[in-house]
């Protein structure tokens, strides 16, 4: 796989703009890769530890702890960020999660899911937000 280096390289429909006040991320924020992405044990239904695992690949788990910009967000054809009611498919929504692209100092770009992702300490919005 070719690195994304622009967000005009990002196979996935995206949109590099945008001011929903309800999304995790706005363009230009600094986003930093949790450790949610790490495969870590867990407790089993029967008590017992179980090993853990991570559908995250192994180069994405590398970025654990690192900081880039958000210079782009999954979206439908239609340009929403979330599902819109009227675009279900089968009984349930076109799109579950919002995956955000971020670019790193490397100049590397690569997709997170939101939840995989926290606002970055020490930026601007994490400062006024406190």
């Amino acid at each position: 796989m070719t690195p994304y280096k622009t967000p005009q390289d990002i196979k996935a429909t995206v949109k590099t703009w945008w001011t929903h006040k309800n999304c995790k991320f706005q363009p230009g924020d600094h986003a930093e890769v949790s450790a949610q992405v790490l495969p870590r044990e867990y407790v089993k239904m029967d008590g017992g530890i179980g090993n853990g695992h991570s559908y995250v690949s192994n180069v994405k788990q590398r970025r654990v702890g690192r900081v880039g910009r958000v210079v782009a967000v999954s979206c439908t054809r239609a340009g929403h960020i979330r599902s819109q009611s009227d675009h279900y498919k089968h009984g349930r929504p076109s799109r579950m999660y919002t995956r955000y692209y971020i670019q790193f100092r490397d100049g590397v770009i690569m997709g997170f899911d939101s939840h995989h992702l926290k606002l970055a300490f020490g930026s601007a919005r994490s400062l006024t937000a406190a």
